[in-house]
């Protein structure tokens, strides 16, 4: 049975799996704006707000990175028969290359990695690895408010008065 310790060791070393990975991928691309056209990728076309509410991004930064995926032709704005105010954004044919070249340069990176490692060990961590994705998936977390820090710091101390 795995003691205590044991569990405080896996957890440091993911952190510093994700912090490795992180330190190396965010000098090449922007995660986020990677992480926006994932999203609209199999979600779109999606409403600017509705981009920032599932990726917990403020609205300014989600105009921001949203202003550039459609200067390099990435995403298209088209407007929102729903809503006049707002509009919907699309994913492009070059977005779609985007992603599919970044995801094919992190598994070439990521193979190179482990390239001594067995079938065997390969399949393991693959196993676990899903498992752990599957079980952060069921563990429900509150979704991160996002808007001004002045109006998320308001609404947490309402929050607090309500309780």
């Amino acid at each position: 049975m795995p003691q205590r310790n044991d569990r405080a060791e896996l957890a440091m070393a993911v952190m510093e799996l994700i912090d490795q990975g992180h330190r190396r991928i965010a000098r090449r691309i922007d995660l986020t704006r990677i992480r926006i056209l994932g999203l609209v990728a199999t979600s779109g076309p999606l409403r600017p707000r509705d981009i920032a509410g599932e990726l917990g991004l403020t609205a300014s930064a989600t105009s921001r990175h949203l202003a550039a995926l459609e200067r390099e032709g990435q995403v298209t704005a088209e407007a929102d028969p729903g809503d006049s105010r707002t509009f919907l954004v699309r994913q492009t044919d070059r977005g779609r290359a985007e992603i599919d070249a970044t995801v094919e340069a992190g598994a070439t990176v990521f193979a190179d990695v482990i390239a001594d490692w067995t079938d065997e060990d390969v399949a393991t961590a693959r196993t676990l690895v899903t498992r752990l994705n599957q079980a952060w998936s069921r563990r429900e977390q509150p979704t991160p408010k996002t808007g001004p820090r002045w109006q998320r710091s308001r609404d947490k101390t309402e929050g607090a008065e309500r309780a």
